[in-house]
């Protein structure tokens, strides 16, 4: 197990997703605009979260891929003090069948920072097979996880009482080492580093 680092004020938000018997998963890093973090806010975090990704990314998505639950949990201390969780159980809304979980769209996120480290990314799965030609995506799909995303910047502060949270990009290390406090930046820009499909970087045991 990688070394705990914490966010300061900060808590991760893991969406869960089932496809073809297996789990896959994406995070996102999210800071609280009015600490500290207790359960109530955490559980927001998770709803808001559960409801943008179900109504906004999953009609672009297979309907081979279900998604079950996010997952928010305060990274300010370890072990956490405080974990929420949304039950989903929603799936795509595309027919034509699913590529495999190694086949993903990788979305890159760019944060405010002048640092290098300013960036972090979500690998899509559940990609439509109508909705690749060869290995090049369409702009339907690109466009429909753009726009998911892009939502994510400013509905984060309403996933509680306004100013809730912020979304981040954060580094959990420096110099090959592990920082003793994330580094993060703003999230201003989504956006797409290969008009073709990648390999997703790992996929979660059930």
């Amino acid at each position: 197990m990688p070394p705990f680092v914490p966010l300061a004020d900060g808590a991760q938000v893991e969406m869960l997703y089932l496809l073809d018997g297996q789990v896959v998963e994406n995070r996102l890093w999210f800071v609280c605009r009015q600490p500290p973090i207790d359960q109530d806010k955490l559980q927001a975090l998770s709803d808001g979260c559960a409801v943008l990704f179900r109504d906004q990314l999953l009609p672009f998505l297979s309907s081979d891929l279900q998604m079950l639950s996010t997952l928010a949990t305060d990274w300010t201390d370890d072990p956490a003090p405080f974990v929420a969780g949304t039950v989903v159980l929603t799936s795509g809304s595309n027919t034509s069948g699913s590529h495999s979980a190694n086949v993903a769209i990788r979305v890159r996120f760019k944060g405010s920072s002048l640092e290098t480290w300013r960036q972090n990314s979500n690998f899509i799965a559940g990609i439509p097979k109508d909705q690749v030609t060869l290995n090049t995506y369409s702009e339907e799909i690109k466009n429909g996880i753009f726009e998911a995303y892009v939502a994510l910047i400013d509905a984060a502060s309403g996933f509680g009482e306004f100013p809730a949270w912020r979304w981040v990009v954060t580094s959990q290390r420096i110099n090959n080492a592990p920082r003793t406090e994330q580094a993060f930046a703003r999230m201003d820009f989504v956006q797409f580093p290969s008009p073709y499909t990648t390999t997703r970087r790992k996929r979660l045991p059930i």
